[in-house]
């Protein structure tokens, strides 16, 4: 029950809307350094330097070695996860935004580099800059600990660290029981009864299911870092010491360094495959949010990311850091402008099944219209996929 109790507490802090907003990723200064590797993909070129954000300027002029702007080429220091972001004079300064927004643009690319399964580390014998749509390329958070497999039954174990990813499975990788929230989270009532029931890998922040244009659900699944797997799988939440916290009125703390993974992927259609866009990992999918599956799923499918929340825990005790970023076509992939469907509505129908005994898809696209602006400068944004150009990680905002 402990470990349960506290899965439901992780999930708390994942419950946001993954299509919300984009934005972000850094590194430092090092980062910017060409790979000495003779193996090593040739990267793309430096921009001109009227190409160059402002911004970059002034983080060199001010910030140290922190929110320093990436430079290409892309050496094998870019995938070492940055420190912290340089904020300057606080948040109240009206540069520090954009200057934690190359912070998260360098943690986007270190977490995004092709990682190594046999010890769950980024691989600096490859390069970010070689990854292709579709190539087979996991990258670093994918060897990540779901967190199913570390919050478990009380007369089990998690699994031990860089075995439990979903990773080792191959294609043979189902996409169970990882929804925005588990369906230990009804334990907390409330809104969590909503999202916790009936389970499954495609419940939103609200409940609901989110389905695209091609009548397909978009899937969900959360991962965290060596760093709170620790913490958490050394019995540090178990029974006992929950209730001392909260008689003492205590609040959980999450150590710093602590790295939570939100992904949200979507069924690819034949033609969105053969186009080459999207980062790409194939699973098999279930056909209803409780896990049952037809022979329309029997198969894997590829499925390409969509959105992705990077959430960590800078400072202990304090608010977690997020950067969220999406796929750039995603305003035309979940909106159809000829649509009179409701904005932003889930209307699938319940009980949740997605597709029908011919494997066409039941549901009505959801209509996604985003109604809050891009935070993240456009030039930040142009810079850093000039930077990745010729990487599949360009498409990303």
């Amino acid at each position: 029950m402990a470990r349960l109790f506290a899965r439901s507490l992780v999930v708390c802090l994942l419950a946001l809307l993954i299509l919300a907003c984009p934005q972000k990723t850094e590194t430092p200064a090092e980062s910017t350094a060409a790979s000495t590797d003779s193996t090593a993909t040739p990267t793309a070129e430096a921009p001109p330097a009227n190409l160059i954000p402002a911004v970059c300027d002034v983080a060199k002029n001010k910030c140290g070695n922190l929110s320093q702007c990436a430079m290409a080429p892309l050496g094998a220091a870019a995938a070492t996860i940055p420190t912290e972001p340089c904020t300057l004079q606080g948040e109240a300064d009206p540069q520090t935004q954009e200057l934690v927004d190359i912070y998260s643009w360098n943690l986007f690319v270190a977490l995004n580099w092709p990682g190594n399964s046999g010890n769950c580390v980024a691989d600096t014998n490859k390069n970010i800059m070689a990854v292709k749509s579709g190539d087979g390329t996991y990258s670093t958070w994918q060897t990540y600990m779901p967190s199913e497999n570390v919050f478990v039954n009380p007369n089990s174990k998690p699994a031990a660290w860089c075995s439990g990813n979903g990773l080792l499975k191959g294609t043979a990788r189902i996409f169970d029981n990882i929804a925005k929230a588990a369906p230990q989270a009804k334990l907390l009532g409330g809104d969590f009864l909503k999202i916790s029931e009936p389970g499954g890998d495609v419940l939103q922040a609200k409940g609901g299911v989110l389905t695209d244009q091609s009548q397909r659900w978009v899937r969900y699944e959360r991962l965290m870092n060596q760093i709170e797997y620790t913490y958490i799988s050394g019995d540090k939440w178990n029974t006992n010491l929950l209730k001392a916290m909260v008689q003492n009125n205590q609040p959980i703390q999450i150590p710093t360094g602590s790295i939570e993974i939100k992904a949200a992927w979507k069924v690819l259609t034949d033609t969105e495959v053969t186009q080459a866009r999207y980062f790409t990992t194939k699973a098999i999918v279930c056909n209803t949010p409780d896990g049952q599956r037809t022979p329309c799923n029997a198969k894997p499918v590829t499925l390409g990311l969509v959105g992705l929340h990077l959430v960590q825990q800078r400072n202990t005790g304090g608010t977690m850091f997020w950067s969220t970023f999406e796929h750039v076509d995603n305003e035309t992939v979940f909106y159809n402008k000829a649509s009179n469907a409701t904005p932003n509505t889930d209307l699938a129908t319940q009980p949740y099944i997605e597709l029908d005994s011919n494997c066409k898809g039941r549901n009505i696209p959801t209509q996604v219209k985003r109604v809050t602006p891009i935070p993240a400068a456009a030039e930040l944004n142009k810079y850093y996929q000039g930077v990745l150009a010729g990487s599949v990680f360009a498409n990303y905002q």
